[in-house]
């Protein structure tokens, strides 16, 4: 007679326990990857969606730089009356769609309360992917302070208001400029013409502390991916 080879049932249960094992390392891990991979590629669409609503601003109102750039106009009314016509599909102001008790949280999600102007006076602009635009009616009202600045800024939030809303993760910061759209990679203090090394994205010095990483906002961690070319390497903090 023949002998029919089979495993035993400790040799199963060895070999199930082993495949557990391995999936409860590995399966983690490509969710995060897929996240990052989404991440980057949704913030690269919005800030493409961006840039061609501003060339198509350029065409109904000419060359950027000829654009009203100054003391009096907030972020939201600039972007009201330049983009907002070639993006938007919805507008409001954030206490109409923000949901009770929202806040935003540092890379490492700990709550900030360093952008406060967003809760009472911001507009919400929906693009039709269903990213939100968030811009503020603060205003520059020093000839001394625009100069310095140069910009206007909005913030990208990538899921709309509900969580987490923790900068890095899925909200981003950019600029529009005289010269195009840029993320944030600047102090308050400082024009959009500053230049900062990848690393200094990552670990500043910033006077604000908006460096992406667990010790800072966040607000420079759009300029990490784009620098990155729209990906989220390893020592991104994630």
């Amino acid at each position: 007679m023949k002998k029919i080879k089979s495993f035993t049932l400790s040799e199963v249960l060895i070999t199930l326990v082993i495949i557990g094992v391995i999936a409860a390392i590995t399966v983690p891990n490509l969710i995060v990857s897929y996240q990052k991979k989404q991440t980057a590629i949704k913030l690269k669409k919005t800030y493409s969606e961006i840039c061609q609503a501003v060339a198509l601003a350029e065409v109904q109102f000419g060359n950027k730089e000829t654009w009203e750039w100054g003391v009096g106009l907030s972020d939201t009314d600039f972007f009201n009356k330049y983009l907002v016509p070639f993006v938007t599909i919805s507008k409001k102001k954030m206490s109409e769609v923000r949901q009770e008790g929202i806040s935003y949280h540092k890379v490492n999600g700990q709550v900030t309360t360093q952008v406060t102007s967003l809760y009472n006076d911001a507009y919400v602009t929906t693009l039709s992917s269903g990213v939100q635009i968030l811009t503020s009616k603060t205003v520059a009202y020093n000839e001394e302070i625009w100069k310095k600045q140069s910009r206007y800024s909005f913030l990208v939030d990538l899921n709309g208001p509900g969580k987490p809303n923790r900068f890095g993760r899925d909200v981003f910061v950019f600029n529009i400029t005289p010269d195009g759209v840029f993320p944030g990679h600047n102090d308050d203090d400082e024009s959009y013409t500053e230049k900062r090394s990848r690393d200094e994205l990552l670990n500043g010095p910033s006077n604000n502390g908006y460096q992406c990483n667990e010790q800072g906002l966040g607000l420079w961690c759009a300029a990490v991916i784009m620098a990155d070319n729209w990906e989220i390497k390893d020592d991104y903090p994630w």
